[in-house]
């Protein structure tokens, strides 16, 4: 990407991060990973002004961290303010989906199923990986058509804080939320949003119950 292709500061600073936002939800950058701010200057070929305006952002956001030692880093979440995230998820992801049913257009229940069947290939073909910027494109999807932007900055800052994505890290979740996402998919088709956001409420706390289990067993 060259950010010289845009035409203004903010324009510039925006693309910036929003790439930083796919990579890190994409688990390029992994909690306390470094970012130098030389190196993105040369990737994105602008001064560092508009990387450190990005920086700055993303700081404020709680997605990056600064410290005298480590420098700019991916955010460390620990276990109990991965509760607290997963608990408020819940609540605002639940409303968010019910919110959506009804203002959901063919068009996006098809790119939803579409989306859904993507995840089951990766998942296929073992590229576990890839299957979390997919999964986020599927949430988001629903959260968009909403039509409620605050309630959708406040997920989208979740997510950005959320690095212990159990579908990513945990090989036996990926099946259970492909079902978990199936049933809210059956939910959308059948236009019924109190059952469809009691999916996705569902799907949330399965997805807390599953890691920290798996984070007992592999202490």
């Amino acid at each position: 990407m060259n950010a010289k292709e845009t035409g203004s500061q903010k324009t510039k600073t925006d693309q910036i991060v929003d790439v930083l936002r796919d990579i890190i939800l994409a688990g390029d950058l992994g909690p306390g990973e470094r970012l130098l701010q030389e190196e993105l200057a040369k990737r994105f070929d602008v001064s560092p002004t508009p990387i450190r305006e990005a920086i700055k952002q993303l700081v404020a956001e709680g997605v990056l961290s600064h410290s005298p030692y480590k420098g700019v880093h991916v955010a460390e979440v620990n276990l109990e303010d991965a509760h607290e995230i997963y608990l408020i998820r819940a609540v605002v992801e639940e409303l968010a989906t019910k919110l959506a049913v009804p203002r959901l257009r063919i068009m996006d229940i098809k790119q939803l199923h579409a989306y859904h069947q993507t995840i089951c290939d990766h998942l296929e073909a073992g590229e576990r990986k890839a299957i979390r910027k997919v999964n986020y494109n599927f949430h988001i999807l629903i959260y968009e058509t909403a039509n409620m932007p605050e309630l959708l900055r406040i997920i989208r800052g979740l997510w950005m804080k959320s690095p212990l994505d159990s579908l990513y890290v945990i090989p036996r979740r990926a099946q259970q939320a492909i079902d978990e996402h199936q049933a809210i998919l059956d939910a959308i088709d059948d236009g019924d949003a109190d059952r469809a956001g009691a999916g996705m409420r569902i799907h949330i706390e399965n997805g807390w119950k599953t890691l920290t289990t798996y984070l007992e067993e592999n202490q």
